[in-house]
């Protein structure tokens, strides 16, 4: 079919999707055990501290890794000539606070039955991983011990006030990237094949992985009774885990629908040797309940 890849492209393409399905996977089971310390509200400083710690080592290495893993299979796709139907640029220009609902928009979207359908479900795991590590994370560290940490991602996104545009956030991103960094351009034709543009505001580097996910060593400040507020940290981490648990709903429906493309056995050896070698952490793995 035009626009599929090739098979080898999709051996290459489901080795990093399987990592980021173990990986994502721990981490959203750490987060959770994170939230329930959280949710019995530990009194002491020493307790907040610690889970504050916890909380960075989670979202500086294990999410950025994963984060890494869909980076890879995102270039792999679009650089072995995949439709780019499932190709959004325009999530990368809604504004955090807003991308948490785009987001959890697609998370009735039907059973992948296309590459391009599991591309696309890539693409949104890949953003929800990342507004976690960059965003929700953080932030909920920052409302435990009144300073944020280092961040993986700490860059702001680019033009990101959106004023004047339609209600529906995603069609408000595009007129946005149209109105400012493409102005003049005419608008796709959505009957016409896309040509392949340029991914907004995107790293898809897969050698730049181990570097990020060598975040900085951090130790949480002593806590200032007045700069901390648990209550608000605890709605952050909700979202966290959400935005985890939907990567990993988003991850395992693509893994699957590109194994049927491929040989049992090759997808078995693949999975086996993310089972061995995928990144869970160096504590080891949680509990997931």
């Amino acid at each position: 079919m035009e626009g599929d890849v090739g098979k080898r492209a999709l051996e290459c393409i489901l080795m990093p999707a399987m990592f980021a399905a173990k990986t994502v996977r721990a981490q959203r089971d750490r987060l959770l055990h994170l939230r329930r310390r959280l949710q019995r509200s530990p009194t002491g400083p020493v307790s907040v501290q610690d889970l504050a710690a916890d909380l960075f080592k989670v979202y500086s290495t294990g999410l950025t890794r994963g984060a890494g893993y869909l980076n890879g299979c995102l270039e792999l796709a679009y650089d072995n000539d995949a439709d780019l139907a499932f190709c959004d640029p325009a999530f990368a220009f809604v504004p955090d606070e807003q991308l948490y609902e785009t987001l959890f928009a697609h998370r009735l979207r039907p059973r992948p039955t296309t590459q391009t359908d599991a591309f696309a479900r890539i693409e949104v795991a890949y953003y929800a991983v990342n507004l976690a590590l960059r965003y929700h994370v953080p932030r909920c560290v920052e409302l435990l011990v009144g300073v944020r940490p280092p961040s993986a991602a700490t860059h702001s996104k680019a033009d990101d006030r959106m004023v004047g545009y339609a209600d529906d956030t995603l069609a408000a991103a595009t007129d946005h990237i149209f109105r400012t960094r493409l102005a003049g351009m005419p608008r796709p034709d959505p009957d016409v094949p896309r040509t392949r543009p340029r991914l907004f505001n995107r790293t898809l580097d897969p050698a730049q992985a181990p570097a990020a996910a060598a975040a900085p060593a951090w130790e949480p400040p002593q806590v200032v009774a007045t700069s901390n507020d648990p209550d608000q940290a605890l709605s952050y981490l909700h979202r966290a885990c959400s935005l985890a648990s939907l990567a990993v709903k988003h991850i395992d429906a693509a893994v699957a629908l590109i194994s049927t493309f491929l040989d049992p056995k090759d997808v078995a050896e693949t999975a086996e040797m993310a089972d061995e070698d995928a990144y869970i952490s160096e504590d080891g793995p949680y509990p997931s309940d």
